[in-house]
């Protein structure tokens, strides 16, 4: 998925109108009729379908970053609009919080897939602080496009139009809620197609019934988030992009507690984790 091409750069600006929430949201739906892919559209549809998606709740997720988004009849293909708002904007976010960050999404109905991975790439990269800070010192619409988009790369390096030949079984094991998250939105904007799920218990958590190891149970961890699994059959050709993107999130996991990652390589695969 090469999201650049959904992002043109007179799409973006540092200096977002509006100081209400729907000010900025008449204003990001003018960046997004900006776009060629938006050829077609008028900017009051795209306006109202973004006012719309409000009213099923806030896309103002925390952090100080929202990312409104909806579906369009008579889009040609996807549009991203970035816009930073210095003072702020309070847009009914989760954490209260105003908002400073936005990345507006909005595409074709009939593309709900992407529409998903899109969704996925922009709370990914947004959610990081790193990624924010250098989008709010962004000095230009050109930097606040390429601070975007190089977060973006790493998890975007895999093409859906890949030979979706399984050969190798991905066994991701992580403690923090907030990685575990992370690792199921990188792997929905990879377009992966099928992944599976399993929470665990540590050992110390199945060992506080047995009274001879009561003053154990901390050194053993049961006070510690319960681990979570995740299962992928993936292309042995993109395992690296793939670990690569993973430790993106982790870091270095040969320095990191509470996450792994184990291959196997199947002898016999039949079927897809792919959901109905």
């Amino acid at each position: 998925m090469d999201i650049s091409k959904y992002l043109p750069l007179e799409s973006c600006t540092i200096d977002l109108a509006g100081k209400t929430k729907e000010e900025v949201i008449r204003s990001l739906a003018g960046l997004i009729a900006e776009s060629p892919n938006a050829v077609g559209t008028d900017r009051e549809d795209i306006e109202r379908g973004l006012l719309e998606r409000e009213t099923m709740g806030s896309t103002g997720f925390g952090k100080g970053i929202a990312i409104p988004h909806c579906k369009v009849e008579r889009m040609k293909d996807f549009v991203l609009a970035l816009g930073v708002s210095t003072g702020g904007v309070a847009f009914d976010a989760m954490d209260n919080r105003s908002v400073h960050v936005f990345c507006a999404i909005v595409g074709p109905p009939e593309e709900p897939k992407m529409h998903l991975r899109l969704l996925a790439a922009a709370s990914r990269v947004l959610g990081a602080g790193k990624s924010r800070y250098e989008m709010l010192s962004s000095s230009t619409s050109y930097a606040l496009r390429e601070a975007f988009l190089y977060h973006a790369a790493p998890a975007t390096a895999l093409d859906s139009s890949k030979d979706r030949t399984f050969n190798r079984l991905l066994i991701v094991v992580v403690q923090e809620e907030e990685i575990y998250s992370d690792i199921i939105e990188l792997f929905l904007e990879m377009g992966l197609p099928g992944a599976i799920t399993h929470e665990g218990s540590l050992m110390g958590q199945i060992l506080s019934g047995a009274p001879v190891f009561a003053g154990f149970l901390d050194v053993l961890g049961s006070s510690k988030p319960e681990p979570r699994t995740i299962l992928a059959l993936v292309p042995g050709d993109t395992l690296d992009e793939i670990i690569t993107s993973i430790e993106e999130i982790t870091g270095d996991l040969d320095n990191h507690l509470g996450a792994c990652i184990i291959v196997l390589s199947p002898d016999i695969v039949r079927g897809s984790l792919e959901t109905l």
